[in-house]
């Protein structure tokens, strides 16, 4: 019989970027027999568990936020991958997110929807939040744009303790407020995470500011709870955190095994997965913005072209001249850009049939749907639906 290998997993379960981590690790398990995963899943990991601290392990896979917890677990002599990035150290093999890569999917929608003022709202001193914040910075510098940053006053920065920091947001929310009230208009705001995107959005209510008219917020991680609670609900760009889990499993199995690993994994994000907070063209032209929330309309999903030019009072050729100028692609292309997108999300949160999705999308049948679908994004919607 296979000896039993016992892996510590020190993952914070409460949301859904560790939840995703912990499913990653756990589909790495299952093709491992041998494996029983010991999980810890206390919201704030600055101690050692006592279990851990006997020694009952042969490895841990850990969400690693500070230097204090990072000593310790070294302390320990055993194979560890850090899921989260900030103490790095040539013994522990670290996974992060790919800050560079989710500014980019940030800025592509931010600009695809016509926003010349970009802004950022992060946690000052939290490691992946400036490490989001510098990627901000200079992608904003090679696009040409000007860009806002929030920079709270020193009572006001989150410092190590980021869960008590979010704890206490409300007393946040006023000095969120004025900065919002100041920015130029209208304005794409990109927040650190999913709880920076959801006091932006309070903020934007205290303020008395149009969301998103005046203010769009993007967040990330895309805590689909977090998300809908949130008033309008909060678009968010979704991390591939099962992929980070199951390459943590893998490291993990690797340095069992005595083989090399590298020291730093970056994966990239998924994708954009919008919700009401982004719905919206920050087009300075008021036709086109007529124009781009008939569109947007679910209840205008069959409208065609000429039936969109019509309602906005202008020919084909204007409304195209104008769609280049403050958009850059045609209406015909901003028209399948949106149903390809409202496609997307039926299939990933919906049981609909391919059929009721065509319908709802303005497609004329369930096979041009399925046809555009494939030809847009290289895979059936079947397909797409199970990946």
């Amino acid at each position: 019989m296979k000896k039993t290998t016992h892996i510590g997993l020190l993952v914070d379960a409460s949301r859904a970027y560790g939840r995703g981590i912990c499913r990653g690790v756990a589909n790495f398990a299952d093709t491992r027999p041998d494996w029983l995963i010991l999980a810890h899943e206390r919201p704030e990991l600055n101690e050692l568990p006592d279990w851990l601290k006997k020694g009952r392990v042969d490895g841990l896979i850990a969400y690693i936020p500070n230097r204090k917890l990072h000593r310790k677990i070294s302390s320990l002599g055993i194979p560890v991958v850090d899921v989260h990035g900030r103490c790095r150290s040539a013994n522990i093999p670290a996974i992060e997110s790919d800050a560079e890569i989710i500014v980019t999917l940030a800025f592509e929608f931010f600009l695809k929807s016509g926003f010349e003022h970009l802004a950022f709202c992060g946690y000052p001193s939290v490691f992946f939040s400036d490490q989001r914040e510098a990627a901000f910075r200079s992608q904003a510098a090679q696009s040409g744009k000007a860009v806002h940053i929030y920079a709270p006053a020193r009572s006001g920065q989150a410092g190590d303790d980021l869960y008590r920091f979010e704890k206490a947001r409300l007393g946040q929310e006023a000095g969120l407020s004025r900065w919002l009230r100041a920015l130029p208009k209208p304005v794409a705001i990109l927040a650190c995470n999913d709880i920076r995107g959801q006091q932006v959005i309070n903020a934007c209510r205290e303020a008395g500011l149009a969301m998103p008219e005046e203010v769009c917020v993007l967040g990330v991680d895309n805590d689909e709870i977090i998300c809908r609670l949130c008033r309008p609900t909060l678009s968010s760009i979704e991390p591939d955190v099962e992929r980070i889990g199951g390459l943590a499993a893998q490291l993990m199995a690797a340095q069992l095994a005595r083989k090399p690993v590298a020291a730093i994994h970056h994966i990239p994000p998924r994708q954009v997965v919008q919700r009401e907070s982004t719905d919206t063209v920050a087009a300075r032209h008021p036709v086109v913005v007529q124009a781009a929330r008939l569109i947007r309309d679910p209840r205008h999903a069959e409208a065609s072209v000429e039936q969109i030019c019509e309602q906005a009072g202008v020919s084909r050729s204007t409304l195209d001249k104008l769609f280049l100028t403050h958009l850059g692609r045609p209406v015909a292309k901003e028209i399948t850009r949106i149903r390809l997108q409202r496609s997307e999300q039926l299939l990933r949160h919906t049981d609909l049939s391919l059929t009721q999705i065509a319908q709802r999308c303005g497609f004329s049948s369930a096979t041009y749907f399925c046809r555009f679908f494939k030809r847009d994004t290289g895979l059936t919607p079947n397909a797409y639906r199970k990946s």
